[in-house]
């Protein structure tokens, strides 16, 4: 039976902040602690470069990654409708996805998220999450 990751309610998400930061990234997740894609050094609140990135998100369509491959294949499928979109986007390293602590990909990838990650990177915002096909 596989195990399924529910990145929201894994994810430290918080809606209500008593501050207003400055820079903030946006992280395309498909488990806590590890991100496929950023976009980095945006201004405390990037309405227009969601929106863009929420859309870009939005064309991604994919099976359910099963391992490494499908993981790497969502990666780059990812990036590539960013960079269409004329998003200036970060893919992590592949060596990188490999030495996170909490490696996925004997799971099936079933979901991407984009979060908000704010100042120092300890509070993260959930702003969409879109499904992978069941093929």
């Amino acid at each position: 039976m596989a195990v399924v990751i529910s990145m929201f309610d894994q994810l430290p998400g918080e809606r209500g902040f008593d501050f207003v930061p400055t820079t903030t990234s946006l992280l395309f997740t498909v488990a806590p602690g590890l991100a496929l894609a950023s976009i980095d050094g945006l201004p405390a609140l990037p309405y227009d470069t969601v929106d863009m990135a929420m859309k870009a998100a939005s064309t991604v369509s994919m099976p359910v990654a099963q391992d490494m491959d499908g993981l790497l294949t969502l990666q780059r499928t990812l990036g590539a409708a960013l960079q269409a979109a004329g998003l200036g986007v970060h893919l992590a390293p592949p060596a990188m996805l490999l030495g996170e602590g909490q490696y996925p990909c004997t799971l099936p990838i079933r979901e991407f998220a984009l979060v908000q990650c704010l100042p120092e990177r300890d509070r993260y915002v959930p702003l969409g999450q879109w499904s992978l096909d069941d093929r």
